[in-house]
């Protein structure tokens, strides 16, 4: 199954680093910028190491290091890493990008400040194991973010997405049908299971996306999960 998701998401990484320089252009950087300039570092927390899961072609990671966070970067997929890469050179900026299954991290326990990801968990065969190891390498008071969408009844399509070609789409469904989190509904679903690795203080919001873009504050799906693993 991974070795199907890995290929999925190589075959957009020039589609998905092509999106993310337009959106350099866009209000919605600025907004993104502001939110991660905004989040409350517990008092116990003082380096600002962050790792992203999930980067694509950088795009979160290069806004969270010119927010002046010491950020890692981890994707399963290598022509992603590649993008990525690419693109923080150009923009001069310093990110440890590494290609990385978020099921099995290789980092430290208690190494993270913050542990960010967008758009990445519908894709993840174990979501507990994902969890678990986000706990193993968050600090004790650190914070885990998730934005992602209650995508498991969605049928994906080219609408709004037409520089994806067809059969990319048609892939997406094929992949989502075959895990078990898109059987759930979500954020319910990832709450139990955060709590089932360990953390507390596990929030979820449905209109977080909306709010920090300036949009339409219609339900759309998105959702923001937060916790946090215990001092």
């Amino acid at each position: 199954m991974m070795n199907q998701i890995t290929s999925y998401w190589d075959k957009q990484s020039e589609i998905w680093r092509e999106e993310k320089e337009d959106a350099w252009l866009l209000p919605e950087t600025t907004y993104w910028l502001e939110f991660f300039q905004a989040l409350p570092m517990p008092s116990a927390i003082s380096e600002r190491k962050i790792l992203e899961l999930g980067t694509a072609s950088g795009y979160f990671a290069n806004i969270m290091a010119l927010c002046g966070y010491e950020v890692t970067a981890i994707d399963v997929s290598p022509a992603m890493i590649s993008e990525a890469g690419n693109v923080s050179r150009k923009q001069k900026l310093t990110v440890d990008y590494r290609v990385m299954d978020a099921q099995r991290l290789t980092f430290a326990d208690d190494s993270f400040d913050i542990v960010f990801t967008r758009l990445m968990t519908w894709t993840v065969p174990d979501l507990l194991a994902c969890y678990r190891e986000v706990y193993r390498v968050l600090k004790p008071g650190g914070k885990f973010i998730n934005f992602d969408g209650d995508f498991g009844s969605v049928v994906f399509s080219q609408e709004g997405h037409e520089r994806y070609p067809a059969e990319i789409m048609e892939e997406a469904n094929i992949i989502k049908a075959c895990l078990d989190i898109s059987k759930h509904k979500r954020p319910a679903y990832d709450a139990v299971i955060l709590e089932r690795a360990g953390f507390r203080s596990i929030e979820s919001d449905q209109q977080a996306q909306s709010r920090i873009l300036k949009t339409d504050e219609r339900p759309t799906g998105l959702f923001m999960v937060t916790a946090t693993k215990p001092d």
